[in-house]
């Protein structure tokens, strides 16, 4: 208290006691005793002499009173002293100054019209309501007991001998949650350890206690559950029911605990670091399912999924769950957005500034929170804001883990005194704490000790857990709890008890506890009855009323939408980096064939396809990097939107909306920049739809690893592990025919290079980069017949033909054929593909052309038909070819001009195989053609025709064929919405787990070997 309060406190005590007629001694005994408390002897004389000078004269006892009123000068300077401590005091320091004034006045017995004039006007001016002015009137005047007959009181018998008339009330004050108390005892009672004087008013303040022998002591929250008693409809009951946990590798954390809880209560769990604090918090929260026992609330398992404990439990976690990026306010505010459906907008802004008020924080509203190295707020207003997040929708039950960590004893002392509030309110708060100070530690209403390996050592009043600890090691002063003259407490010694070492023959302490956590924890159970706790029936009161699914997702969009665009390196990083690298791979590549020539032509430029291919590895990269982090830097606010029991895939589907804009917006900014560099005319679309695919597919496998993994550094050692084989595997760096034969095949791309993003969108690029730009257009239907014709008649039918005079040369020597002999199969599975494809029509003997069918009338009719189809093969490829001179000879400079600014040489020689030695491959008594890949359709149709050889023009799929390109960004496509229900069911981390779990398991069974 300010000197200047302290001095207008005295006027107003002055300018009370000088009416009707002057001051008595009593009431100079009560300034007196009340300046001795507040200030050391020296000042309190100074200001006893300032309440003497302006209150005069001790009446003397035969003086009668006068009934004048005050005076105007009196009245007036009333006023302004009571205004002077409204702008300074809270309304709960002005309750007490009111409390003091009507003690000054009950000190004299005089309540004359004029005191009580003042006194009202003190009463209105510090906005006291009547009804509560009432009570404090009626707890500083009754002497009777029957006089405390009042809902805002509570009258304890200190004595089983009804006739006797020791008891103490306690007065609750609402609207500031304060607690007042006044004994009428006959024996000695102490208020924490200090003796009380009867008939006078202390402040009960939350963590005291009243000892009144021979009654059980009083503590605080026995106090406040006499008042809560009669608020059944927010009634709590908190049960732990014995309660059990192993981590992984079978060492226990908690071992059998059990308690109870109810409403109105503020319980400290501490322990030991190492002792289970945390993971207890979590089996209370029902983060983490006990492995035996349950936890309840109303009778309710907070396993048990069910809805009705929606929003009932709070959790605000030791770390941060702010958004850096975002103001206070707006943290507040989103949410918010979470907890009250159907409110305006002009309702959640009153919502949310009421919160702000409330803790202070109105203030810094508009300042962006930032983070906790790079403080914008305090340590104490970030803590303060993080419970904020979760008092916004009224939790019954609260969770926290150390809010104190970390914080000046002052901001612990602010943070404290906001749990004891919502106390007040009937909430249960549990928090774990770390070393409190004496009045952290006696403020608990409870408090659970727990010893190493999860062990229950004591659950109970704070003072009573050092007599219970003191009493079990028979110290001397086992009975006395705090200092018997300032009654301070040294929660330390609950520890230094606990964990005793034993001493050696030569005095030093070893490595052995004198009694063991099993031990401790027996103690406790035969310290205290065995008896069920009495759970409450009703349903859990929670003002939790969700937004639908659309509203969430909306919300959840918009909150990281606001925190990314806050971000401005994020943003700029964002922004710039695609249209630089598509800059710096452009420019670098731009290549110029003639060396004597400053002309660009894009059909020499032999760097396309790797420009392609780079720009594919371009997306790869920014969809993982984009998305690597998402989830992972978000799991602590999920973890505390968990007791919202929102929406999964509303956050899922939120995520997946801004990267995909993400990735649109890179991509058209990259293209954007390198397509015109190079050259690449027409097909921008393609390039951007190619270019977004694999960024998005890339964005949900980054999606789904940021969900999986627990660390930052583990996520960025992933995505190269990821990168560096889809590179390998995309077709571009290395010819698929070409790779280790345990994985490759000659017909067909292998299925390990299917399972790769890149692998499609390149091959879907180069495809249409050939084929679909404006020369391939014209001329792909030409060359294509005239490739088809060629490799059937160079190639297929001349090894057909070789085959057959083998076979009947084998034949004419032996009068069979070998069954061994593969070449047979070979010419029996191309002539059914050739009756298949050919324009000779069908071979009518195919059937026939096994070892024990075959004869020379059949080698007849087949060598027949094989030159007939050669024959009808050399005409198509005559016709094409005169087809596509004339063609040409039609359009020559409109088709050179498009042929230097559409084709592409080097990219011609890719997806032909140009340079390819061998044209064609047996392989499992088949020909696979081997080049000109570009222009061969798949044989096989429905959906095996999915799987095809690399850089086909088309596939087959539910018996239709379908241009590659399209068919290719679908599939990407596709597996990205397949990789979202993957990250959805969490696949990807219960496989994580799992192997992590049966890891844990072999090294637990050679452990015990």
């Amino acid at each position: 208290m300010s000197e200047e309060i302290l001095r207008a406190m005295m006027e107003l005590f002055a300018l009370i006691v000088k009416q009707d007629g002057g001051m008595l001694q009593s009431e100079r005994d009560f300034v007196a005793a009340f300046l001795s408390k507040q200030l050391p002897h020296q000042s309190a004389d100074e200001f006893i002499q300032l309440f003497l000078a302006e209150a005069g004269p001790i009446k003397e006892s035969d003086e009668k009173s006068t009934t004048e009123g005050a005076s105007v000068r009196d009245s007036i300077r009333i006023l302004n002293n009571c205004r002077k401590i409204n702008r300074t005091l809270s309304q709960e320091q002005r309750v007490i100054v009111l409390m003091r004034c009507l003690e000054l006045i009950e000190s004299g017995k005089q309540y004359t019209p004029q005191r009580m004039n003042i006194i009202n006007t003190i009463a209105e001016v510090f906005r006291v309501s009547q009804d509560e002015f009432g009570s404090m009137m009626r707890f500083v005047r009754e002497e009777e007991r029957s006089g405390f007959n009042h809902r805002s009181m509570v009258v304890i018998e200190t004595e089983k001998d009804l006739t006797c008339k020791s008891f103490v009330v306690f007065l609750k004050i609402e609207s500031v949650n304060l607690y007042f108390l006044k004994c009428f005892c006959d024996g000695t009672t102490l208020l924490n350890g200090l003796p009380v004087i009867c008939r006078k008013v202390y402040l009960f303040a939350p963590g005291s206690s009243v000892q009144a022998p021979p009654a059980p002591n009083i503590y605080f929250s026995d106090i406040t559950s006499h008042f809560a008693a009669g608020n059944d409809t927010r009634r709590i009951s908190f049960v732990a029911d014995g309660i059990s946990y192993s981590f992984p590798d079978g060492t226990p954390a908690i071992s059998n605990l059990r308690f109870a809880a109810g409403d109105g209560m503020l319980i400290g769990i501490m322990g030991s670091s190492g002792s289970g604090k945390t993971t207890l918090l979590n089996l209370l929260t029902g983060l983490t399912r006990p492995q035996s026992g349950e936890v309840r609330i109303n009778g309710i398992s907070i396993h048990s999924g069910d809805r009705r404990l929606d929003g009932v439990v709070g959790y605000v976690p030791q770390d941060d769950l702010l958004v850096e990026e975002l103001t206070v306010f707006e943290n507040l505010w989103y949410a918010a957005s979470f907890c009250f459906a159907g409110k305006t907008r002009a309702e959640m802004t009153e919502i949310v500034n009421r919160s702000l008020h409330s803790l202070g924080l109105y203030e810094k509203r508009n300042f962006r929170v930032g983070s906790p190295m790079n403080k914008v707020i305090s340590g104490g207003q970030r803590k303060r804001l993080n419970i904020a997040l979760e008092l916004i929708r009224e939790p019954s039950v609260l969770f926290l883990d150390e809010p104190t960590s970390g914080l000046s004893s002052g901001d612990s002392e602010n943070v404290m005194d906001l749990l004891h509030e919502l106390t007040g309110k009937g909430k249960l708060v549990i928090t774990v704490i770390h070393q409190p100070s004496s009045g952290i530690f006696k403020g608990f209403d409870k408090v659970l000790v727990l010893d190493q390996g999860g062990h229950l050592a004591f659950f109970g009043n704070p003072l009573d857990s050092i007599v219970h600890f003191k009493t079990h090691e028979a110290h001397i002063n086992s009975g006395v709890a705090e200092c018997p003259v300032c009654g301070t407490v040294n929660p330390d010694t609950l520890f230094n008890i606990l964990e005793t070492r034993v001493v050696d023959e030569f005095g030093k302490y070893t490595e052995q506890r004198k009694i063991k956590p099993e031990e401790w924890a027996e103690a406790y159970r035969k310290s205290v009855p065995s008896q069920e706790p009495k759970e409450c029936s009703s349903e859990p009161w929670s003002s939790l009323r969700k937004p639908g699914w659309l509203k969430q997702t909306r919300t959840y969009l918009v909150r990281d939408l606001r925190s990314k665009i806050a971000n401005k390196q994020y943003m700029m990083l964002t922004l710039l980096e695609g249209p630089l690298l598509g800059l710096i791979l452009s420019y670098i590549i731009r290549y110029i064939a003639d060396p004597s020539s400053n002309v660009y032509i894009f059909r020499e430029n032999e760097n396309i396809p790797v420009y392609i291919f780079m720009s594919i590895i371009v997306a790869l990269f920014l969809g993982l990097t984009a998305s690597a982090e998402e989830i992972f830097r978000d799991r602590r606010m999920l973890r505390r939107e968990h007791f919202l029991n929102l929406s999964r895939s509303s956050y899922l589907v939120s995520k997946m909306l801004i990267l995909a804009f993400i990735s649109a917006l890179q991509a058209f900014l990259f293209l954007a920049v390198a397509n015109p560099v190079l050259g690449i005319k027409g097909l921008f679309f393609s390039y951007w739809l190619a270019f977004f695919a694999t960024a998005f597919c890339a964005n949900m496998i980054g999606l789904n690893i940021s969900s999986a993994l627990d660390s930052a550094i583990a996520i960025y050692i992933v995505i190269p592990i990821l990168m560096i084989p889809m590179m390998i595997l995309s077709g571009a760096m290395f010819p698929f025919d070409k790779l280790n034969r345990t994985l490759a095949r000659a017909d067909r791309v292998p299925f390990i290079a299917e399972i790769m993003p890149t692998r499609w969108t390149y091959e879907a690029l180069m495809v249409r980069q050939f084929k679909g730009n404006e020369y391939g257009r014209r001329v792909y239907p030409l060359k294509k017949q005239i490739s088809i014709s060629d490799f059937n008649t160079i190639y297929r039918i001349p090894r057909m033909t070789e085959a057959l005079d083998n076979i009947r040369k084998e034949f004419g020597e032996s009068g069979t054929v070998n069954p061994g002999n593969r070449e047979i199969t070979l010419l029996r599975n191309e002539t059914a593909l050739l009756s298949r494809t050919g324009t000779a029509g069908p071979f009518s003997g195919t059937d026939s052309l096994t070892p024990a069918l075959f004869s020379n009338q059949l080698a007849e009719r087949l060598a027949l038909w094989l030159k007939r189809t050669d024959s009808e093969y050399r005409k198509l490829s005559n016709i094409a070819d005169m087809s596509l001179d004339n063609y040409v000879s039609c359009n020559k400079m409109a088709l050179d001009l498009l042929y230097n600014s559409y084709h592409n040489d080097k990219l011609e020689d890719i997806v032909r195989k140009v340079y390819e030695k061998n044209k064609m491959l047996e392989y499992r008594d088949r020909l696979i053609q081997n080049a000109d890949l570009i222009y061969l359709e798949p044989a096989a149709a429905g959906t095996r025709g999915v799987r095809t050889h690399f850089m086909a023009p088309v596939k087959n799929f539910a018996g239709r064929s379908v241009d590659t390109y399209r068919f290719n960004i679908l599939l990407v496509l596709t597996s990205a919405i397949a990789l979202y229900l993957l990250l959805y069911a969490g696949t990807l981390r219960r496989l994580i787990l799992f192997f992590e779990h049966t890891a844990n398991g072999m090294k637990r069974k050679d452990d015990r070997k």
